[in-house]
C-alpha cells in the first residue's frame, strides 16, 4: 500500500499543472494581502472632532417657524453644537459630546437612556419657545439644572465628573417607576459601560481603548436586535448570532479589562476602523484561501482516474498483482497528502506574504478567543490555532475528493467533471447557506453534506447557524456520505474494462 500511495504521489507531482496551481495561489495570496478589503481607513464619523458650522442651521431656522416639532428639534441642534464648538478640537469633551450623539435603535426604538443632555435642551426650548408646550415648569426647571450640571462637568475639564454625573442620572431615571423591566436592564447596560470608563481609566478618545467601549456597547445592542427577531429567521440562527455577538462583547471586554492598545480581532472585525496586522490575517488563512485548497483537491482527485483512463495507462495498473480496492485507496491517500501538502503550503505562504506586507512583530502575539462552553475568553499560541483549523478543514477536502474521485471512474471529460464539482461546491456554499436560515428549508437543507462537511465550525463549543445541526449530527451525515462514496466510487473503479 505504502509503495502504491508513493507511486502516486510522484506521477501527482511530476505534473507542471501542480507547480502551476501552486505559483497561482501564491499570486492570489500577495494580491489578496496587498489589496485587502478589511484593512479599513480611519473613520472620519468616529476621529473628526473639528467645528461644526451652525450658520447654515440658523438660516434654516427661520423658515421653520410654520412646523413648531421641527423648530424646535433644529434649536436643540444649534445648542448642542454651540456648547460642542466651546471646546477645543481633539479635547475629551467634544469626544464626550460626539458620544451623546450617537444613537442605537431597536425596532425603531431609541434605547439610547444615556443620551440625556439634548433631551434637557428639548425640554428647555420646548418650554420656552412653543406655546402649547406639554412640558411643566418642574420639568423645564430640572431639565436647566441638569444641563447646567453637564456643562459645569465639561468646563472643569475632568472627564470623571462627567461621567459620575451621567452614572447619577442614569441611576435616578432606573428609580422612575413608569420604566419596564427591559428598560431598567438597559439603564444597567449603560451604567456599566460608564464604570468600566472609570475603572479602567479610560478617557474619552478615540483610540484603542474607546473603540473596544463603542464595539462592547454596538454587540449588546446587535444581540436585543436579534432576540426580537423582526426578520423571522430560524431559532437556531438567531441563538447563533446572539452567541457570536456575546463572544465579541466579551472579547471587546477582556481587551478593556486588561489594556491591549492592539486589535484582537480573530475571524471577524471588532475594531472596525483599524488596518489588520498580521497576526489577524494569518488567522483566517483558511477563510480567506479554503477556495484555493477545494481548487487544487478538485483538479488533483478528479485527473487521478480520469487522466489514466483517456491516455490508457490504466490498464497498465489494473494489470498489476493488486487488489482494485486498494489501487482506488492508495489514490485517495494521495489525494488527501497532495491536500495537506497545499494547504501547508499555504499556511507558509501567508505567513510570510502577511509578515513582510504588515510585519512580523504581530506573531508574537497569541491568538484571543473565546469558550463558548465554558463562557470565558482563552489565550492560545497562535500556531497551534492555526493548525486546529487545518485539522477541522480536512474532512471536507476529503469528501470533496471522494466525490471527484467518483465522478472520475465513469466521466472522461476531466474539465467538465472540475467544473461541475465547483459550481456544487460554490452553490451550495452560497444559496444553500441562505436557504438554510429559513426554519422550514432548514429541514431538508440540514441534511446536505456541505452543511455538516466543516468541522471548525465547533471548534471552541461553537454551533452551527442551521436548525437541527449539532457536532453528532454533523458526523453521522459525514459518515454516511463517506462510506456512500467510497462505496460508489470502489463500485464503478472495478467495473472499469482493461
Amino acid at each position: 500500500m505504502i509503495k502504491l500511495i508513493k507511486s502516486e504521489l510522484i506521477k501527482i507531482f511530476k505534473r507542471k499543472s501542480i507547480y502551476f496551481l501552486l505559483f497561482l495561489s501564491i499570486i492570489a495570496i500577495i494580491v489578496y494581502n496587498y489589496i485587502n478589503p478589511n484593512q479599513n481607513e480611519i473613520s472620519s464619523f468616529g476621529s473628526d472632532t473639528k467645528d461644526v458650522s451652525i450658520t447654515g442651521m440658523e438660516t434654516a431656522l427661520e423658515k421653520m417657524t410654520d412646523n413648531i416639532e421641527e423648530y424646535i428639534n433644529q434649536r436643540v441642534s444649534i445648542d448642542f453644537y454651540k456648547l460642542y464648538n466651546t471646546f477645543e478640537e481633539n479635547s475629551w469633551q467634544r469626544y464626550a459630546l460626539k458620544e451623546e450623539n450617537t444613537s442605537h435603535i431597536v425596532n425603531n426604538v431609541f434605547t439610547d437612556y444615556n443620551l440625556d443632555i439634548q433631551t434637557y435642551l428639548y425640554n428647555i426650548n420646548d418650554y420656552e419657545y412653543n406655546p402649547h408646550t406639554q412640558i411643566t415648569l418642574d420639568l423645564y426647571e430640572n431639565s436647566k439644572l441638569k444641563y447646567n450640571e453637564y456643562v459645569k462637568a465639561l468646563n472643569s475639564n475632568n472627564w470623571e465628573n462627567f461621567v459620575n454625573l451621567k452614572i447619577k442620572n442614569l441611576e435616578e431615571r432606573k428609580n422612575t417607576d413608569t420604566l419596564l423591566d427591559k428598560e431598567i436592564q438597559e439603564i444597567n447596560f449603560e451604567i456599566e459601560l460608564y464604570l468600566l470608563r472609570l475603572d479602567n481609566h479610560i478617557n474619552f478618545d478615540y483610540n484603542m481603548q474607546n473603540q473596544y467601549l463603542e464595539q462592547y456597547k454596538s454587540n449588546y445592542y446587535s444581540i436585543q436586535l436579534f432576540q426580537s427577531n423582526s426578520y423571522g429567521e430560524s431559532q437556531t440562527f438567531v441563538d447563533k448570532n446572539i452567541n457570536e455577538y456575546t463572544a465579541r462583547m466579551q472579547l471587546c471586554k477582556y481587551a478593556i479589562e486588561n489594556n491591549i492598545e492592539y486589535d484582537i480581532s480573530n475571524e471577524n472585525n471588532l475594531i472596525y476602523d483599524n488596518n489588520i496586522d498580521a497576526r489577524i490575517s494569518f488567522i483566517r488563512t483558511f477563510e480567506h484561501f479554503d477556495l484555493i485548497i477545494i481548487i487544487i483537491a478538485i483538479y488533483i482527485s478528479s485527473t487521478i482516474i480520469t487522466e489514466e483512463i483517456s491516455k490508457k495507462t490504466i490498464k497498465n495498473l489494473l494489470s498489476k498483482p493488486h487488489k482494485r480496492s486498494s489501487i482506488l485507496i492508495s489514490k485517495i491517500f494521495a489525494c488527501i497528502f497532495t491536500v495537506i501538502i497545499s494547504m501547508i503550503f499555504i499556511v507558509m505562504i501567508q505567513y510570510f506574504v502577511g509578515g513582510f506586507i504588515f510585519g512580523f512583530d504581530s506573531y508574537a502575539l497569541d491568538y484571543i478567543g473565546y469558550d463558548y462552553i465554558h463562557e470565558q475568553v482563552f489565550t492560545m499560541n497562535l500556531f497551534t490555532y492555526i493548525m486546529l483549523v487545518g485539522i477541522t478543514k480536512i474532512p471536507m477536502y476529503i469528501i470533496v475528493i471522494l466525490f471527484c474521485i467518483f465522478i472520475g471512474t465513469f466521466n472522461k471529460n476531466i474539465a467538465m467533471s472540475m467544473i461541475l464539482t465547483l459550481i456544487a461546491f460554490l452553490f451550495t456554499n452560497t444559496i444553500l447557506v441562505e436557504w438554510s436560515k429559513v426554519e422550514s428549508l432548514s429541514i431538508v437543507t440540514r441534511f446536505f453534506i456541505t452543511n455538516n462537511w466543516d468541522f471548525s465550525i465547533y471548534l471552541f463549543g461553537n454551533t452551527s447557524s442551521i436548525s437541527g445541526i449539532n457536532l453528532w449530527h454533523s458526523m453521522m451525515i459525514y459518515l454516511i456520505n463517506f462510506i456512500l462514496l467510497f462505496k460508489l466510487a470502489l463500485m464503478k473503479f472495478n467495473k472499469i474494462e482493461v
